[in-house]
């Protein structure tokens, strides 16, 4: 009787503790849901480089502190808010390549392909930017090794190898190709050409396009 009654006690105690869990789950993503909404806002108003973590926490109506244990810096909300956004959009280039007429042309793909990473970054150049200046004094990592340049050069790098084994161009150096093209694509770049030197997204892109395709 008292093993039984022991086996039940500890039954209780471990439903008592996924129920706690369960509702610390349940706010937590709560908290995160109004802290990234409440971000999101404040940058479309503000421009991230104005926008303070004091004013994220009063706009989500948590503490600085609640704020500051899930978020140490404006560059880690930032790289929340970019997260699904880009698995999502890599997952489309991906699915685009699997599911694409195996007689199209390789060089019809890429210049798709590049129109649309750029039509991504001008939508997400604002947040890409606010995270790479949040890291500037912290351990760098090469834009190539971040996960989105290294799925990135994996389609492109698919479609070069293509267009040479289809006999639309001559065998190049596809490593440096792509990392030559994954470069010139940077947020950082793209700002500069269309804040700096008033490109419009079109020149920009028909130039990217000039460059490394009919290029090729």
């Amino acid at each position: 009787m008292k093993h039984s009654n022991h086996h039940a006690d500890s039954l209780h105690k471990q439903k008592a503790a996924e129920a706690v869990c369960g509702r610390r789950e349940e706010r937590d993503s709560e908290y995160r849901k109004r802290i990234l909404t409440s971000a999101q806002s404040l940058f479309e108003k503000h421009g991230i480089e104005e926008v303070t973590m004091y004013q994220i926490a009063k706009e989500a109506g948590v503490g600085q502190g609640t704020l500051y244990r899930r978020y140490p810096h404006i560059g880690e909300v930032c790289s929340d808010l970019l997260r699904s956004g880009t698995a999502e959009f890599l997952d489309s280039l991906d699915s685009s390549l699997a599911d694409a007429d195996p007689q199209k042309a390789a060089l019809s793909q890429l210049s798709q392909i590049i129109i649309r990473i750029i039509d991504f970054i001008d939508d997400k150049a604002p947040l890409l930017a606010g995270i790479k200046s949040m890291y500037t004094d912290k351990k760098r990592t090469s834009i190539h090794q971040k996960p989105i340049y290294v799925r990135l050069h994996s389609v492109l790098e698919t479609l070069i190898n293509s267009a040479v084994s289809q006999g639309e161009i001559q065998p190049i150096d596809v490593t440096l190709t792509v990392n030559t093209i994954l470069s010139s694509l940077s947020p950082e770049q793209y700002l500069y050409h269309r804040e700096v030197l008033g490109y419009s997204k079109q020149r920009f892109t028909e130039g990217i396009c000039r460059l490394f395709v009919k290029g090729l």
